[in-house]
């Protein structure tokens, strides 16, 4: 009886892991939405602010970002779909782990976001090792 308890609660964590997660790029990119519009919102240092102008006159990559934050971070909800919600995700997490630890320095801020994801991905293990399984030749 205990044992399952102890799952019980395991399961309770990775599902309050998953979808704060999920909430968190649903959450800042809606905050940056609203604040900023269809603009990333100014960063630390002058290498970060060009980089991040660069960004906003390409035209593309903020609705292509934000898009695929909201579908990520959504998908993160529901458990079925948390593998997919971490295959959207991963682009943005790299640039943003690589961001905050190239040009801004916050090497903390940078590291939480990929650390994160990778605890997540390890978790679903199950469904991404399907992708590299030999299947037998007909």
């Amino acid at each position: 009886m205990t044992d399952l308890r102890g799952k019980r609660w395991i399961d309770r964590g990775w599902t309050i892991a998953r979808c704060l997660f999920g909430l968190v790029f649903i959450a800042l990119t809606l905050m940056v939405l609203i604040e900023f519009g269809d603009t990333q919102p100014p960063a630390g240092g002058p290498a970060a602010n060009d980089f991040l102008e660069a960004l906003n006159r390409s035209g593309f990559i903020n609705p292509l970002l934000t898009g695929s934050l909201l579908v990520g971070g959504a998908a993160m909800m529901i458990d079925r779909w948390a593998p997919l919600g971490l295959l959207l995700l991963a682009p943005s997490v790299v640039v943003i782990a690589c961001f905050h630890w190239v040009l801004t320095h916050s090497y903390i801020w940078g590291s939480i976001w990929p650390i994160w994801w990778a605890i997540l991905a390890w978790h679903y293990r199950h469904v991404f090792a399907r992708l590299w399984e030999r299947r037998a030749v007909d």
